[in-house]
């Protein structure tokens, strides 16, 4: 998958196709023919290359010769057949040996499976003698018995590419005797796949994973239950609601950022056609179109994705514009575990916090027993839970993930490549803390889940917590997102679990720092480098990255080696023994601005509130959005209120209540935005009551209809019960005068 680099001349193309406007109903066919036209190109220039041309062919050429035949299927090309002959054939003498059996060409399978697909259908036209079938038999035969002795099994593309690649093998060779078991090894290593949730959290594996499951659904049969289940409709949504404005996708886990593009195209075709649903389409041509524009044309290695997607592409469906541009979760807080922060204006920000899954034991501990890859959560998953693995906003990218990996153990899985907090046991010495983090980039369990998550218009909210057992701590991650000016506000509230010596650094990985002041930096990647080559990152937007409340805390900046680049990180630390029940917190302010627009005044608006304990506990901050002033109370320590332990209920509005300068409430979160006009925004989560300057704007009236189930929600004797009792709203918004 590594491709020449490429120049950054063609930013202009990009933005241009990712910025244009999307029709709305019936372009089905203008698609159709663009596939056509550039597949046409693609597999032209491919051919033209080994044929005569300037280079040899090789076990990739299967995915030109893929492509030709789904070109035929639609076009009636008679040119094809020919090509796509040779192209066989050439790939046959590649495997030839003098004297013996041919070498296993594809002890890959992922192009096994391409492969038995277009000498199916070229045989199926008369288009091999008998001498040149045995030759291609002798080859998938070989290729086939250099997967007896091992299976690597699992819901993960690698076990589910090798069932296909056995049963494909036995469909072209059905009369070879090690077909039925081939199909055995085929039917046990696919079944993992059916009906089930992947153990992979990468970007570049989940679509190769999906495209295989579609196309072995099709040879056996089985595509109307395949696309009927849950689990399928599933990975077609995740690329759906994880696109970005600018037409792309995001990198996650080990992934790159363009690579398998094609095959999401393909997927969300299939999903579109299948299901007539147009976003699915709409929202595979806006990857198409942003890819295009790069790349200048159709690469070798996307030709079979996209020749599927021209078969499975039924133009008769009306193509509907996909509009996404309110933070949500995606798709849910079990499986994706993902959230993505957007504004109309074109923000986007990806919060993943997948851990490893309550799900597939035993194909994750075969996977922890049998692989080497020390670094990554099974399957592929890196150490990004809590990670903002992506930042974008006016089409330029300011904070990427951690990309894909040049080395098995060069740390870049580790958690401490991702923007999150990273958490070590011992004391480091006086030293760069960067060096004393890496010694230990090998995966360590943990569990996440989602607190909360809520749209309250001036801000967007998200309470996400991380256990690590090991570790001794709980983390939980704050989010609070203005749509209406792209800023964050990052607060992370670390509880103390187990005592003992131990480092928590807030680390984030800004590429490239323009500016840099004692506890912030200005920053922009010029590129984003995906291994080979390097994609141009227009320069809309600069990015301050800053922290807030730094009383001992040690920030530090350092050049690092990431995504096959040259990088720079900047992170705070703390290190000390502490004790169990003590709290820590880290607070991060990520402000995206026009290129050169930096203010020292930027420095000054978000301020912390003195609360009446410095413990950790609550945390009050004041900022404005567009000269309104905003203040917000986050109750840390979400056990404040709970009161009356011998009945119920077991929380207390008055109890719970805290101040926050100006505002006093008993919510886990809430703000109040004191507007110009006079009106107060009040939004707020899991609470009873929200007063502002002495006024109460949001009040949950006394309890004097206790519900059915009261015998068990109230237990107790009257002598303990709480005297005004008042029930918590899970979340409110409005604006009062």
């Amino acid at each position: 998958m590594l491709r020449r680099p490429l120049l950054a001349g063609v930013a202009a193309l990009l933005i241009l196709a990712a910025t244009a406007p999307c029709s709305a109903e019936g372009d089905g066919q203008a698609f159709r023919q663009r596939l056509l036209r550039d597949l046409q190109t693609g597999v032209e220039r491919a051919h033209a290359a080994v044929a005569g041309g300037p280079r040899p062919v090789t076990v990739s050429y299967v995915w030109a010769v893929a492509g030709m035949v789904s070109l035929h299927q639609q076009t009636g090309d008679a040119r094809l057949p020919g090509w796509a002959k040779e192209g066989v054939l050439a790939l046959v003498a590649l495997a030839r040996q003098p004297g013996g059996p041919p070498k296993p060409l594809f002890e890959s399978f992922r192009y096994l499976t391409p492969f038995c697909t277009t000498y199916r259908y070229l045989q199926a036209r008369g288009q091999f003698s008998a001498a040149e079938e045995a030759e291609i038999a002798a080859l998938i035969t070989a290729s086939v018995a250099t997967h007896y002795d091992y299976t690597d099994f699992g819901t993960h593309n690698r076990a589910l590419i090798d069932g296909a690649g056995f049963y494909f093998a036995a469909a072209a060779v059905p009369d070879s005797p090690a077909a039925g078991r081939w199909r055995a090894y085929g039917d046990s290593l696919a079944t993992d796949s059916w009906k089930a949730w992947s153990i992979e959290d990468a970007s570049i594996y989940q679509p190769f994973w999906l495209t295989y499951t579609l196309v072995l659904a099709d040879l056996l049969g089985r595509t109307p239950q395949h696309m009927q289940a849950v689990t399928t409709r599933f990975y077609f949504d995740v690329p759906h609601y994880l696109l970005m404005p600018n037409g792309l996708l995001p990198d996650w886990g080990d992934g790159d950022w363009t690579h398998m593009w094609a095959w999401n195209v393909a997927n969300l075709v299939r999903a579109g056609s299948y299901y007539r649903h147009g976003e699915y389409l709409d929202s595979a041509r806006r990857l198409y179109d942003a890819h295009l524009g790069f790349y200048q044309g159709i690469q070798e290695d996307n030709l079979f994705p996209l020749g599927l997607a021209l078969q499975w592409l039924d133009p008769a469906v009306p193509f509907r514009s996909l509009v996404q541009e309110r933070s949500a979760e995606v798709i849910d807080d079990l499986v994706s575990k993902k959230i993505t922060f957007r504004s109309p204006h074109g923000d986007y920000g990806l919060l993943n916090y997948r851990d490893q899954g309550p799900y597939a034991r035993w194909q994750r501990e075969y996977q922890n027993a049998t692989i080497y890859a020390p670094e990554e959560r099974p399957h592929h998953g890196h150490s990004d839970e809590n990670s903002l693995a992506l930042l974008l906003s006016d089409q330029t990218v300011l904070l990427a993930d951690g990309g894909y990996r040049a080395r098995v153990e060069d740390g870049w899985r580790a958690d401490l490549f991702h923007n999150r907090v990273v958490a070590r046991t011992g004391f480091p010495p006086e030293s760069d803390l960067f060096d004393y983090l890496k010694v230990d980039t090998t995966y360590h369990p943990v569990t996440t889940e989602k607190i909360h998550f809520g749209n309250f218009g001036s801000l967007d909210y998200s309470r996400t917590r991380l256990v690590d057992r090991e570790r001794g701590y709980t983390g939980d991650r704050i989010i609070l997102f203005a749509p209406d000016t792209g800023l964050y506000v990052i607060v992370d509230s670390l509880l103390i679990d187990e005592a003992g010596q131990k480092v928590f650094c807030n680390t984030w990985h800004p590429d490239k720092i323009l500016r840099q002041g004692a506890d912030y930096v200005v920053s922009w990647p010029d590129r984003i480098p995906i291994r080979q080559e390097y994609w141009p990152n227009p320069h809309h937007k600069d990015l301050l990255i800053q922290f807030v409340g730094n009383r001992d805390k040690i920030t530090q900046t350092r050049e690092i080696g990431r995504r096959f680049n040259r990088s720079q990180a900047f992170y705070q630390y703390l290190k000390g023994y502490f004790y169990a029940g003590q709290r820590l917190t880290f607070v991060t302010v990520l402000r995206p601005h026009a290129p050169g627009g930096f203010q020292e005044s930027m420095l000054h608006d978000v301020q912390l509130l003195p609360g009446e304990h410095d413990d950790g506990r609550t945390l009050g901050l004041t900022f404005t959005l567009a000269g309104d002033p905003v203040t917000v109370g986050l109750k840390l320590d979400q056990t404040i209120g709970l009161t009356n332990r011998r009945g119920g209920p077991r929380f207390d509005f008055r109890t719970g209540r805290v101040a926050y300068g100006s505002l006093a409430t008993d919510a886990d979160f809430a703000f109040v935005r004191r507007k110009a006009d006079g009106t107060r925004e009040v939004g707020m989560m899991y609470g009873c009551t929200v007063q502002f300057e002495g006024r109460t704007l949001f009040d949950m009236p006394l309890v004097q209809h206790p519900g059915m189930f009261s015998e068990t929600v109230y237990p107790g004797t009257q002598e303990f019960k709480v005297d005004q009792i008042k029930d918590k709203m899970p979340r409110w918004h409005e604006t009062v005068r």
